[in-house]
């Protein structure tokens, strides 16, 4: 008996273990945003939905130097205002730029530039009275880096342990560079800040999926899932646009695509936030908190909201009886869910006027409509009730709403994770209060999965029964597409550029996109109409062309293929060379062709950047290709001199003016000594995001370039010729 009553005291004493240190996990949820030093200001963080502050950045010197704090005073109004509401303030070193990486390899690879870097963050530390240091390497990838980077962060966890300091981290999400941070960094650290997005520069770029993704990853790598944060981005791609500017523009909040930009709506935070509880994250974090929207649309508030929710700390918001309900199916209206005012509902009036069911101030009443139980009467224009839900299956649905009202020119809305899903629906003058008649439309697609359901009172004066959901048997018409030229079996002579046209149609709704392939490549895509995609510097082969339309409602249709042939007429020094394509497998020693002139991929340990990006290391074209590849001559023939093709120069041969410019004329100026055969620009903010890129040919030694406009602070153009290439500052005042 003894030994059955001990037992039973160990079951429950690990009982409330787990149950406690559940609590602590929660408890411990942190909330990191990133605050720029070159944008917002002080006042403008909402310190109580933050638990960490990183400030952001300061740049390491090759011999474990720092550069100087830009605007201290704004990072030391950031301390004394974090610290008052219990916040936590780190320092960023790094940030994405072509200028540190250098400084860090330098400084990590050697014992004294190590010491004499901690040191100098020590004394940061101290003089600024922060909290932590966060390392914002991109990235230790090659060579030697990994294993420098990893003697470094364990040094510096060192020393900041000891002295009760935070020390972090911001990695890639996933894939090659993540593949540079080496398990030992996990018990150095304190946390990493995952950087789960940039996946791309549309749709790729941090859709839920990416997450998922990148949790994946790094669980699989050992990484405590307690020592990760989740990254979510407060701007959009393409255009690198804020949050806060799409929101003015007209852009939903609650959704994630608009005018060809793709970000995180309200929803899709809410989405992670909510996948970072199931998978025991540590907690979440934001690039960056001074492109955040204002009031309901606040991002910030969102991630809140749902620790909140998820955390207890807040009141928290669940489905009546605990039953979440069903799409198909039907809802009846006095089954809200529980969470109170603000949170569940919104009431304009106190307490219950039918003062029968429940308790708080929703309006109820007993209904004599089909089935009985209660109709919500007594509504007021703007008052609203919430329902946790699930849709088992994604697609449209035929909603009918049982409602009752004495009068004409009544209305309601039906609204998920924030969309309006229903238009408007119009309440008809039934005669009498439990006169019950249906009212029906066709709601949007839906996606699947759980989401809360919202129906929104646009008037006064009408009761609401139920709603009931049924899926639209007839469901959504794929588009249809087809390439208008060129024709079948057209003939091109190498190196061809070749536009390719398609038409696109959709029955019952709109055409979104439409993608252009060579069998299973992407070439490329056009969001507006007339379709079209011009495909370049195209070596023999044979190719097979079809382009794919993407409608409103997700659905697609592909045109019938288009064969072409292009003939090989590259001869000499360029015959039996591959044409150079983005990721082609490429390593030390491969050589390729492009426009004209052939390249070799440069040794190890650049060899990695030969499989990178186009836009970037395209041989001859890519901002940065001289970092992975050597020109070895044309296929005329002709051979470099071996100086000729891989220099950077910060001077000679450009000038830029006007520098410093003003931010009112957009027009910025490029003086070269000579002709130039093209030219591609990159402007580069101080944190290294792409603010503006395009490529120019045919260049008469000067040319004009319309910027867009600029913040005031620090730029970096990166500038391509045929065969030099400059990097150069630019200042905005």
């Amino acid at each position: 008996m003894n030994n059955l009553i001990r037992k039973k005291w160990k079951e429950l004493i690990a009982v409330l273990s787990m149950i406690l240190l559940a609590q602590v996990s929660i408890a411990q949820f942190k909330v990191v945003g990133y605050m720029p030093s070159w944008s917002g200001a002080a006042t403008d963080i909402q310190y109580s939905k933050v638990t960490n502050v990183i400030y952001a950045f300061i740049r390491p010197t090759t011999t474990g130097g720092l550069t100087a704090i830009d605007n201290p005073q704004k990072l030391s109004d950031i301390v004394s205002l974090a610290h008052a509401n219990g916040v936590k303030v780190s320092i960023a070193v790094g940030g994405w730029s072509d200028l540190n990486n250098a400084d860090f390899q330098g400084t990590a690879a050697n014992a004294s530039y190590r010491a004499a870097f901690i040191n100098n963050l020590v004394s940061l530390i101290n003089t600024y009275n922060l909290d932590g240091v966060d390392i914002d390497w991109e990235y230790p990838s090659d060579g030697a880096d990994p294993a420098n980077f990893a003697t470094l962060m364990t040094e510096l966890g060192s020393a900041m342990h000891s002295r009760g300091k935070i020390l972090t981290a911001a990695v890639s999400a996933t894939g090659y560079y993540a593949n540079g941070i080496q398990s030992s960094v996990f018990n150095a650290v304190d946390w990493l800040n995952l950087m789960i997005y940039d996946g791309g520069s549309g749709a790729d770029h941090s859709p839920y999926s990416y997450a998922v993704s990148s949790l994946d990853y790094w669980q699989g790598r050992g990484l405590p899932m307690s020592k990760a944060t989740l990254g979510v981005p407060f701007y959009a791609r393409p255009s690198w646009k804020s949050f806060a500017t799409l929101v003015l523009e007209g852009a939903n909040p609650n959704t994630d695509t608009y005018n060809g930009d793709y970000y995180n709506g309200i929803a899709t935070i809410k989405q992670k936030t909510n996948l970072a509880f199931d998978r025991g994250v540590g907690g979440m974090m934001i690039w960056e908190l001074s492109q955040d929207a204002t009031g309901s649309n606040s991002l910030v508030s969102a991630i809140k909201e749902v620790k909140d929710q998820r955390s207890g700390t807040g009141t928290q918001q669940l489905p009546y009886g605990g039953t979440v309900r069903s799409i198909p199916g039907t809802i009846e209206a006095e089954y809200y869910d529980t969470g109170g005012e603000g949170i569940a509902y919104h009431d304009l009036t106190s307490g219950n006027s039918g003062n029968v069911f429940r308790t708080d101030n929703v309006d109820l009443e007993a209904t004599t409509d089909t089935g009985g139980g209660y109709n919500v009467g007594w509504t007021q224009a703007g008052e609203w009730l919430e329902y946790t839900v699930n849709v088992t299956t994604a697609g449209a649905y035929s909603l009918k709403a049982r409602v009752a009202a004495t009068t004409t020119g009544k209305s309601l809305h039906v609204e998920l994770d924030g969309v309006n899903i229903s238009g408007t629906i119009n309440v008809p003058n039934t005669g009498a209060w439990q006169t019950w008649q249906t009212v029906t439309v066709t709601t949007s697609t839906l996606g699947a999965g759980q989401k809360v359901l919202r129906i929104v009172m646009d008037t006064d004066g009408f009761n609401i029964n139920s709603l009931t959901f049924a899926s639209v048997t007839t469901g959504n018409v794929n588009p249809s597409a087809s390439i208008t030229s060129p024709a079948n079996n057209a003939t091109y002579s190498a190196p061809a550029s070749i536009t390719i046209n398609a038409s696109a149609s959709d029955t019952d709704g709109t055409i979104s996109k439409v993608d252009f392939y060579n069998g299973t490549t992407l070439l490329g895509t056009d969001n507006t109409s007339p379709y079209s995609f011009s495909w370049t510097n195209v070596a023999a082969g044979s190719y097979s062309l079809t382009a794919k339309a993407t409608d409103n409602a997700g659905g697609t249709g592909t045109s019938s293929s288009i064969n072409i042939t292009v003939t090989g007429t590259t001869t000499g020094l360029c015959s039996g060379k591959p044409q150079y394509v983005e990721n082609g497998g490429y390593v030390a020693g491969s050589q390729v062709q492009n426009f004209g002139s052939y390249y070799e991929c440069k040794p190890y340990p650049y060899t990695g950047w030969c499989n990178g990006a186009a836009w970037a290391y395209a041989p001859g074209t890519g901002t940065y290709w001289t970092d992975a590849w050597v020109l070895k001559g044309s296929c005329s023939g002709r051979m470099s001199t071996p100086d000729e093709n891989t220099k950077t120069d910060e001077g000679s041969g450009l000038t830029i003016y006007p520098n410093p410019g003003n931010g009112k004329s957009r027009t910025v100026t490029l003086a070269f000594e000579s002709d130039q055969k093209f030219v591609a620009i990159q402007l580069h903010d101080a944190n290294g995001r792409i603010s503006f890129s395009n490529r120019y040919e045919g260049i008469k030694k000067t040319l004009a370039v319309e910027l867009p406009a600029l913040t005031p602070g620090l730029y970096i153009i990166r500038v391509q010729a045929d065969r030099k290439s400059w990097l150069k500052k630019y200042i905005i005042e």
